[in-house]
């Protein structure tokens, strides 16, 4: 008999962020400071585009790849265009998000080269698009809003945003009375997952995290997937 390969299981775990913990990061991003003048800084763009990605659960590369005609600030909604497994798709923003948008967007426009030199929505402040200075910044949040750095591949990460609205998003059906398998087709086409494999994942988490909001019926359904940690990690 062929021995089967190894299999490799992972040992990642998603860092779910609490509520307090959120607000303390955005009251951190707008806090943040440039000590001296850096045409080639994002900060600028930092406290919308942290408050995006935690509500829209988009990946990073996503937002940043987002340009201006993306965003649509007048009927509410993303078209996300650079996506990981390659379809586009378009997803709904809440009035909050799209004021603070809009906020953003009148503040960008007013800068010397920000709207004309490349198109992107989020920009540093020389116009160009934001990059890895990014994650930077986000640890400096981090350790402004007390919130332990446990290092590399431990996080918590800026990624983490997307695990957290997954499973807030969750958490939030199910105390709406929907019942979580019904709910998983609309969640995963928002996050723009290539199966609903990789929704599931989410199911188990926001069942150990909020044990009270699970009807017994999402209980017995859960034990029919494996009890795999294999979420997606970038």
């Amino acid at each position: 008999m062929p021995k089967l390969p190894p299999y490799q299981q992972s040992t990642f775990i998603p860092y779910i962020y609490s509520q307090k913990e959120i607000d303390a990061i955005f009251k951190a991003c707008d806090e943040l400071r440039l000590h001296f003048v850096q045409t080639d800084s994002g900060l600028f763009c930092m406290p919308a585009l942290i408050r995006l990605l935690y509500s829209t659960g988009l990946r990073i590369s996503e937002a940043l790849a987002m340009k201006t005609e993306d965003v649509n600030l007048d009927e509410n909604y993303l078209h996300v265009r650079d996506c990981k497994n390659g379809k586009e798709r378009i997803i709904p923003i809440s009035d909050s998000l799209t004021s603070v948008c809009k906020e953003y967007v009148r503040y960008r426009d007013e800068l010397p080269l920000g709207k004309t030199k490349y198109g992107y929505f989020f920009i540093k402040l020389d116009g160009s698009k934001c990059g890895l200075g990014v994650w930077r910044w986000f640890k400096k949040c981090l350790s402004k809003a007390a919130i332990p750095y446990l290092g590399r591949r431990q996080g918590p990460r800026i990624h983490d945003l997307r695990h957290t609205f997954a499973v807030t998003s969750l958490a939030s059906m199910a105390e709406s009375g929907i019942d979580l398998y019904a709910s998983l087709p609309i969640l995963s086409n928002y996050l723009g997952h290539q199966s609903l494999s990789s929704t599931n994942h989410y199911v188990r988490l926001t069942a150990n995290m909020y044990p009270d909001l699970i009807k017994d019926v999402d209980m017995i359904c859960l034990d029919v997937f494996p009890k795999f940690k294999n979420y997606e990690a970038d």
